[in-house]
């Protein structure tokens, strides 16, 4: 085909429908992390203007990866594209048994796999301070629903995908676990 003949025009144009694609969908992405961000900051907002003993907000603190986010109550696909989530079925944050928050692996939950035993991790809730300790981590498979299992002392496991830096889905489940050793 001579230059300027009809495939290279179709090439042009099937290359600008695909990087128009391209650019609609990063602008899409973009603005759904955006969105996300701004609901936490909205919410955190709210935690200190101490109306959040009044909503019974509760608020996730773990100073080595610097995470300071309000838990969402119940986890479904809606909230946990604004924030951690307590699955619901499990215990409330701060009381006896397995509290379990669930969290994105690409947005606030990337940097739990750097969680190491004796790292502390903050739950916030009604005015009260709750300490968890990091005392195990293991990878398991999406349908082992044993980390969701009750527990008689203070438990809390947070739940996200792995490997945390893959692209694409997940295969497995990175599981961490802390032992509640005090509340104020």
């Amino acid at each position: 085909m001579k230059p300027g003949g009809r495939y290279p025009r179709r090439s042009r144009i099937v290359s600008n429908i695909l990087i128009v694609a391209g650019s609609l969908l990063c602008a899409y992405v973009g603005g759904s992390y955006a969105r996300m961000y701004i609901h936490q900051r909205e919410l955190l907002q709210e935690w200190e203007e101490s109306s959040a003993q009044t909503k019974n907000l509760t608020k996730l603190s773990i100073p080595k990866i610097r995470l300071e986010n309000i838990v969402l109550e119940g986890a479904s696909q809606h909230s946990l594209l604004l924030g951690p989530a307590h699955l619901s079925a499990s215990a409330i944050p701060g009381t006896m048994g397995n509290v379990v928050i669930a969290g994105h692996r690409d947005t606030f939950f990337r940097h739990i796999h750097r969680l190491r035993y004796g790292d502390d991790i903050y739950v916030l809730k009604s005015g009260k301070r709750f300490h968890y300790v990091v005392s195990s981590r293991r990878i398991v498979e999406p349908t082992d629903l044993s980390v969701l299992k009750g527990t008689k002392g203070g438990e809390l496991t947070l739940i996200t995908c792995y490997p945390t830096h893959a692209i694409g889905p997940a295969p497995r489940r990175l599981i961490v676990v802390a032992k509640l050793v005090s509340g104020t």
